[in-house]
């Protein structure tokens, strides 16, 4: 697997970096991904992520993750870019009163998930990727034992 993770802002220190590359391979091989699987992963600051947003969706706010597919017949192992609002993700987390981590944990599993096809524009996908989304999250929760990812925590 070829996992990229961008934090130019520093958002996480290098142990975090380290912990999040651990906990995408994990997401990847559950879902069953090519070992060649490529993706990145950035952590950008809520003014960043509001240009992204007005850029790509036309929506002239933040918001917490985008997806950029890149998968074509070129390169089938080309998963895509997760962008993430580091800073919108910190805000979520207080409110659900969660660690950023967990925040994180979902928003790059939920994120995964698009890159893979699913979506939930209409009631039936929402319904399909919320149960995915909490398959893949308990197995990430049994996943983690003493002295493995500490993400899943």
């Amino acid at each position: 697997m070829e996992i990229s993770i961008v934090d130019r802002e520093e958002f996480i220190d290098g142990l975090g970096r380290k912990e999040l590359m651990r906990l995408v391979e994990k997401i990847l091989a559950y879902l069953d991904l090519s070992s060649r699987s490529e993706l990145c992963v950035s952590l950008v600051s809520d003014v960043d992520m509001r240009e992204l947003n007005r850029r790509y969706r036309q929506i002239d706010a933040t918001t917490d993750v985008l997806c950029f597919p890149q998968k074509s017949d070129i390169n089938p192992n080309l998963l895509g870019d997760i962008v993430i609002s580091y800073q919108t993700a910190l805000r979520h987390s207080r409110r659900l009163e969660i660690t950023v981590k967990e925040e994180l944990r979902l928003l790059i599993v939920h994120a995964v998930l698009h890159l893979l096809g699913f979506d939930h524009k209409k009631k039936k996908e929402r319904e399909t990727m919320r149960e995915k989304e909490k398959e893949v999250l308990n197995y990430l929760t049994e996943a983690v034992r003493p002295g493995t990812i500490s993400f899943g925590e």
